[in-house]
């Protein structure tokens, strides 16, 4: 499975993995089986990043979340 999107939001994935393996986890296992196939975490400097699995492609993809997105 391959990685792409925002290289900001790739690091701060990257600092979830070295703090918070099992939570890691979750936010790819809630963006693979999730009705919306995404999942929304907070990054270290408070912004919300969006965690979208791409099923065709067999691909997560990390980008800014945005209003709609959180309050869906």
């Amino acid at each position: 499975m391959e990685l792409t999107g925002d290289p900001t939001g790739l690091d701060e994935l990257k600092k979830i993995r070295e703090q918070r393996k099992d939570f890691l986890r979750f936010l790819i296992t809630e963006a693979k089986t999730s009705f919306r196939r995404y999942a929304i975490f907070n990054g270290s400097d408070g912004r919300r990043w969006k965690l979208s699995f791409i099923g065709q492609r067999d691909e997560l993809e990390v980008q800014l979340a945005t209003d709609a997105d959180v309050n869906s």
